[in-house]
């Protein structure tokens, strides 16, 4: 019997189908704040679905393995916080034990002024103006990821966050006073909004280009 997955959210909704998945996603259009009205965007939320994650990470992987094929010193970059269940399961299928995470707001565990930390700004369609923090251990593993880096986010519209993620992994590579930064392998993510200019883009499906209106 093929799996049904059970609609949570109200109103309009967007069917959604991956390359892989044998079964489709109902998610929700959204309107959100933007400069002089709202955007108005089919909303791709994967936090706290499990099967969804698990089923979309296995596809992930098995399209990354090949960038990633005799190398041994890699990683991934992801952001926080909606992609990291999708990040988690992708970098377990492709057996890394660890991986590099960027935060949104710098946290009293990391000690800032005590360890180092380094940071970016960003611009994101559904989180507007951000920064993206690099703390201790994800600095030093993205440093020691000599053989290349994935970034990796659960939906990449602009591209201004795989971009800020990439300056990172630079700042990460002239504080650890390597000769270059780690070469960016590939840039993956579930799905892309519009044409990202980013390449190699690996992802799975594509949603709509989001709908501006103007305030009334």
């Amino acid at each position: 019997m093929a799996y049904e997955r059970p609609v949570r959210e109200s109103g309009e909704k967007y069917t959604l189908g991956f390359e892989g998945l044998d079964y489709t996603v109902q998610i929700p259009w959204v309107w959100i704040p933007s400069d002089g009205g709202e955007v108005r965007i089919a909303s791709l939320d994967l936090v706290g679905q499990t099967r969804l994650n698990r089923d979309l990470g296995r596809l992930l992987a098995a399209r990354l393995k090949p960038f990633i094929e005799g190398k041994k010193r890699v990683t991934m970059l992801t952001a926080v916080e909606k992609a990291l269940q999708l990040a988690q399961v992708t970098a377990f299928e492709l057996n890394l034990d660890e991986i590099a995470v960027a935060h949104n707001r710098v946290k009293p565990h990391m000690e800032p002024g005590r360890r180092p930390l380094l940071q970016v700004g960003a611009d994101s369609i559904t989180s507007g103006d951000k920064f993206l923090a690099l703390y201790e251990r994800s600095l030093a593993i993205v440093a020691e990821a000599t053989d290349g880096i994935i970034l990796f986010d659960d939906v990449v519209s602009t591209g201004s966050t795989m971009l800020a993620m990439q300056a990172l992994v630079e700042q990460a590579a002239r504080f650890a006073r390597l000769s270059c930064p780690p070469p960016i392998l590939a840039v993956a993510c579930a799905a892309i909004e519009g044409d990202p200019a980013l390449e190699p883009l690996v992802y799975l499906a594509k949603l709509p280009a989001p709908q501006f209106r103007e305030a009334q």
